[in-house]
């Protein structure tokens, strides 16, 4: 949008037109949270929403015919006059057809649709228009649809909600000529539970999932998903070109590497991760990018917490291989505490005790470690760790208490309530070890910010995609992960590594975000306009 026909849309705007972006807004924000707590395929994150969605959110949604387009002059980006808008007609109701009809729009006499159109678009091209807020409908910025796009939304109407039928239909659509539908047809993969995933075994194809992997053009996050299917459906002779990608030296395959190791492992079982353990993992003569030795990482709780290829005490193995490299070690101390690995505490007071400039960061997640070990030596352990370090026990009894409250709002229970219901016997919860170690100062502290994150809904996501959090070699050096290994600085990825993860974070920051815009737009809605009256 050009910068003075921005201006002037907001010098103009109305009160009513305010109050209609101000609803809009508030239903993006409110989208924007919901669907990231949606239980997504693991490696996958969706490039925009789905044409179900849109059309989910709106009330009206109609393909439509451009008829008139804007003056040749608003569209010059020196243009000072009002948003340049283009007239449709429609030509196919996907929703709400009565309230179209109500608004005029349809019949003999129908009254075009008028929407800000702020490119030259060809007259008699198909696009899918969204509105809102009947009966004076409230229309979105056009959709472009191709040739088959239009056929292509009549077939989304009749799909089932979900599960693996519903995939079946997008599965045909992936890597389509037509960009718009194979852009959606994988967004409805992105966004899809893994074991809807799972349920398509039967009809996926394993040949065109391997082409798409090796070819260099296929967009990098379309890859994790190929590679995850791949895991799915293939062979183990799939697993040989898939360990010859991972042993191989071209970047432009390699991206997505998390989900192509799990992809390899889920086909190859154990000693698959043998291989892993050797190429990632294990520290040797050659020097192990950062990024490569996270997405194995990555791939190994996914292997953990979603399949059972590999036993979950194999995947803690290689896991704990990180624990003899201190600058790696906080990457999977939180893993371990959730998975309930307790075999590890001695090794992890050693590291905490021998901490230094280049890996401090590690001692909170080590204390948060031993607060939710039920080993009285943990009780123990933790005493000692707090005459080492006090103020690292202390962040981390802040940064547990408040994680750990979120997770008990998503039990639907109350931290200090933990029972069995099976004898009846109140069992102690993680945070009673906690407080048998506390002193009165963390004890309060502790009780406040429970106090306070309870009243809070909690906000929950899978892990999203690596690709999204760790730079890329195009990225600049200096601040990369490669390079801050490399030079023995490396800033972890905070939260990942703790208890309290980098993903609620994110959730409780976008909440944040969402309610200081609602606040912002609230304020103008409320605005007086300047005239009597």
């Amino acid at each position: 949008m050009h910068t003075q026909q921005r201006n002037h849309f907001f010098q103009t705007i109305t009160r009513s037109t305010r109050r209609r972006a101000f609803v809009v807004l508030v239903m993006t924000g409110i989208h924007l949270v919901t669907t990231m707590n949606l239980p997504a395929c693991p490696f996958c994150s969706a490039v925009s929403l789905t044409f179900t969605q849109e059309i989910d959110q709106s009330e009206v949604a109609v393909v439509a015919q451009l008829v008139e387009g804007p003056d040749a002059e608003s569209l010059k980006p020196t243009s000072q006059g009002p948003l340049p808008k283009g007239r449709f007609k429609i030509v196919e109701i996907l929703k709400g057809g009565d309230l179209a009809e109500a608004a005029g729009l349809l019949g003999p006499d129908a009254e075009t649709i008028e929407a800000i159109l702020l490119e030259d678009k060809p007259l008699g091209g198909m696009f899918l228009l969204l509105a809102i807020e009947p009966p004076k409908l409230f229309w979105s910025s056009p959709i472009t649809l191709g040739p088959e796009s239009a056929a292509y939304l009549r077939k989304l109407q009749d799909l089932p909600k979900a599960g693996a039928g519903r995939l079946a239909f997008f599965q045909d659509y992936l890597e389509y000529s037509d960009e718009t539908m194979a852009r959606d047809a994988y967004d409805e993969f992105a966004v899809a539970p893994y074991a809807d995933v799972r349920g398509l075994r039967d009809q996926m194809h394993p040949e065109k999932l391997l082409a798409w992997i090796e070819n260099p053009k296929v967009q990098s996050s379309r890859r994790r998903l190929y590679a995850t299917m791949l895991g799915v459906c293939g062979s183990n002779q799939d697993a040989d070109r898939i360990e010859a990608i991972l042993r191989g030296k071209d970047s432009e395959l390699r991206v997505g590497l998390d989900a192509l190791i799990a992809c390899f492992v889920t086909l190859r079982g154990s000693r698959g991760l043998d291989q892993i353990d050797e190429l990632f993992l294990t520290k040797s003569d050659k020097e192990i990018p950062f990024t490569e030795t996270y997405a194995a990482v990555m791939a190994l709780r996914f292997l953990g917490e979603e399949t059972e290829i590999v036993p979950r005490a194999r995947v803690l193995e290689s896991l704990e291989r990180l624990l003899d490299q201190p600058k790696l070690a906080d990457l999977v101390i939180a893993d371990l505490a959730r998975w309930e690995d307790w075999s590890a505490l001695a090794k992890l007071e050693k590291l905490f005790a021998e901490a230094n400039a280049d890996n401090i960061f590690v001692r909170e997640p080590i204390a948060n470690y031993m607060k939710a070990c039920p080993l009285p030596e943990a009780v123990d352990a933790l005493e000692r760790l707090r005459t080492i370090d006090p103020e690292a026990v202390r962040r981390a009894a802040t940064l547990a208490g408040f994680a750990l409250s979120q997770s008990a709002a998503v039990d639907g229970t109350a931290l200090r309530e933990s029972g069995d219901e099976d004898d009846g016997a109140t069992k102690p919860s993680v945070t009673d070890s906690v407080d048998t170690v506390l002193t009165e100062d963390e004890a309060v502290m502790e009780h406040e910010d429970l106090a306070i994150a309870k009243k809070i809904a909690p906000v929950l996501a899978d892990e999203d995609a690596t690709d999204d959090q760790i730079p890329t070699d195009s990225e600049s050096s200096e601040g990369s992960p490669d390079a801050q290994a490399t030079s023995h600085s490396r800033t972890p990825p905070a939260g990942r590594d703790e208890i309290f993860d980098r993903t609620r974070i994110v959730r409780w920051g976008a909440w944040a975000v969402i309610v200081l815009i609602v606040a912002a737009m609230a304020r103008i809605v409320m605005r007086p306009t300047g005239k009597p009256g």
